[in-house]
């Protein structure tokens, strides 16, 4: 996603694209900003007026009764637009704040579920989504609130400018030649800030993973043993060190660009052109005292006002900078794709020849070869071999995680290609090595959604298939118990057993025709491992399961077992089939079992 450039077009382009996606969920904001900047542009222009025409009123002799009039005016607009800006900021952009950030958020999360999984293992991708998470909804606020801000600084500017014109056009021409000037270094500085901040992100996100390890409990226990903890401080330091020299290589730009600018936008207007007007002041007679005070307030506020324009200037074009990577990643296509979305109920599966291999930093890694099986509705399937043969990376080709690159997968004698990815899925709930726990009640942690009344029993029996009802009966209340404390005092944490089990309970609530289970029971001993795996396969039915183990302890009640080597199948058939052949399946399945006999031996 990296290497594109964003040019003035793009910026503009963005900037639009991130006010589109304001107004769509929240098509309000526009009309309040743009309300707010028209009453703070005349508020600033009744400021200057009322100054003139009282000076001058105090000097001309003009009745006191005229003036408190004209004051009582001036005091009235104040406090209706103070009114109105106190709700605008503590009413209404706060809630609509809440709810743009709930709903770009959503977008942003269903955007990144429907990408491929491919595209995190690309660290640029990585950094591109963690950045256009937080930045996102931050960026399309402040985006609304500007465009109220510049179009009040605009008309305040040329009303403004007219009045000084008036006075002095000496004054005006070269306030707007100043800004004019400081417009483009604000630019530069805007990019050399923008450049920075890009170069340290993946800094960032390091010093983010390594607070995390530090503050979520799951990381707590293995912290406490060996170095591990000092080395991820020592790695703490030195993306800190990394993050301090990136921002001393950017010092010597930033800090000369900043000088120049605030002489050119602070120092210089205030001392000579204010000086100017003094002066003038004392040798035109025809120079009024509401002429002194109207031109050294105009003065002021136009150099404020038009500084401020090439502030929002430059703004726009930060937002429109940072805007590039959230619309790059939400115009991100995923490249596994399909049309048709009605897709038959599971008959059969098929492999022919497949072949596949990871993508890391443009270097291929090839994982499985020349691949080719069949499976039947109602076949109970093992998939065995040692850690890195492939088998996890062949059940993410079958859900079509990742496409094929040779050969072809075939679902009923259809290419899964054919099929919506998403609709394909359906058909299939898997239980990976890395699953997770989420803090939430036992029953959604099952259900993957929120808990109805009628779920109960759907709920207790996918706990029951995955044998969790010794656990659920100690649970103090039951399938709505919260799991983990994250957000509950009364939440439990589970073993790695118990954790397990709801994870496979997941799949029976899915209610899947294919069953993927990878390393189902890897926290359990070798007994109980074997009366899960037997409560799986008798509650299964007719559903197709897919066992995937370098623990052999349940293989006998697989119809066909294949063995896996550096990513090709060297075996397969039943499990007397594939004793009697003394093959490797046969080596490692008796070395386990001397293993297990050993083990019970020792402990009597």
């Amino acid at each position: 996603m990296k290497g594109n450039k964003t040019g003035t077009k793009r910026v503009i382009s963005n900037i639009f694209f991130g006010i589109r996606y304001t107004l769509k969920f929240s098509p309000g904001f526009i009309a309040v900003a743009l309300t707010e900047g028209i009453g703070r542009a005349l508020w600033h222009i009744v400021q200057i007026l009322f100054l003139r025409y009282f000076f001058d009123a105090v000097e001309s002799g003009v009745d006191f009764r005229q003036i408190l009039f004209v004051l009582l005016a001036y005091t009235a607009y104040n406090a209706v637009f103070e009114l109105f800006n106190k709700w605008r900021l503590n009413v209404y952009v706060p809630r609509a704040r809440i709810k743009l950030h709930k709903c770009v958020q959503s977008e942003l999360y269903k955007k990144a579920r429907s990408l491929d999984l491919g595209s995190y293992d690309d660290p640029e991708f990585y950094n591109d989504f963690i950045w256009a998470i937080r930045e996102s909804d931050t960026r399309f606020i402040d985006i609304m609130d500007h465009v109220g801000m510049i179009v009040n600084r605009v008309i305040c500017s040329a009303v403004v400018l007219g009045v000084l014109a008036v006075i002095d056009p000496v004054v005006a021409a070269v306030l707007f030649a100043t800004v004019a000037a400081g417009f483009f270094i604000k630019k530069k500085i805007t990019k050399v800030w923008y450049d920075c901040n890009e170069e340290m992100n993946p800094v960032r996100r390091k010093i983010s993973y390594i607070n995390r390890l530090f503050t979520l409990p799951e990381y707590a226990a293995e912290l406490r043993q060996g170095g591990i903890s000092a080395h991820m401080r020592g790695q703490n330091n030195k993306a800190l060190d990394e993050y301090a020299g990136i921002l001393k290589k950017t010092r010597a730009k930033r800090y000369s660009w900043g000088f120049l600018s605030r002489f050119l936008m602070d120092t210089f207007p205030q001392a000579g052109i204010t000086g100017y007007i003094i002066i003038r002041f004392v040798l035109d007679p025809m120079f009024t005292l509401g002429d002194l005070s109207a031109g050294i307030s105009s003065c002021f506020k136009l150099f404020w006002t038009l500084d401020d324009i090439s502030n929002y200037v430059n703004k726009f074009n930060e937002h429109g900078l940072y805007i590039e990577k959230v619309r790059r990643f939400m115009e991100t296509e995923p490249k596994i794709r399909g049309e048709e979305k009605d897709v038959p109920g599971f008959e059969s599966f098929e492999l022919r020849n497949v072949s596949f291999g990871y993508n890391f930093g443009g270097e291929e890694k090839a994982v499985l070869s020349d691949i080719s099986l069949k499976l039947r509705r109602g076949e109970k399937i093992a998939f065995v071999g040692y850690n890195g043969a492939g088998k996890t990376t062949l059940t993410k080709l079958i859900m079509r995680l990742y496409d094929v690159e040779n050969g072809e997968i075939l679902y009923n004698g259809r290419n899964i290609k054919d099929f919506d990815p998403e609709s394909y899925r359906r058909h299939i709930g898997a239980v990976f090595q890395d699953y997770r726990i989420f803090a939430a009640s036992l029953a959604e942690n099952v259900l993957g959604r929120e808990f109805t009344p009628g779920d109960e029993e759907k709920v207790l029996s996918a706990l029951g298939a995955a044998s969790f009802e010794d656990k659920l009966s100690e649970l103090p209340e039951g399938i709505h118990t919260q799991l983990t404390t994250e957000f509950s005092d009364k939440g439990i944490g589970l073993s790695g057993g118990e954790a397990q089990k709801v994870a496979i309970a997941r799949v029976f609530a899915g209610e899947h025709e294919l069953m993927i289970l990878d390393e189902p029971s890897s926290a359990l001993d070798p007994v109980a491992e074997f009366e899960l795996n037997r409560s799986i396969a008798e509650n299964a039915g007719d559903k197709t399961l897919i066992f995937i183990s370098h623990r052999l302890s349940t293989t006998r009640m697989a119809d066909r077992i294949y063995m896996f080597e550096q990513g090709r199948i060297i075996e397969s058939g039943t499990h007397d089939e594939l004793m009697t052949q003394n093959g490797k399946y046969a080596h490692m399945y008796t070395v386990q079992a001397k293993k297990y006999l050993a083990d019970q031996l020792e402990k009597g």
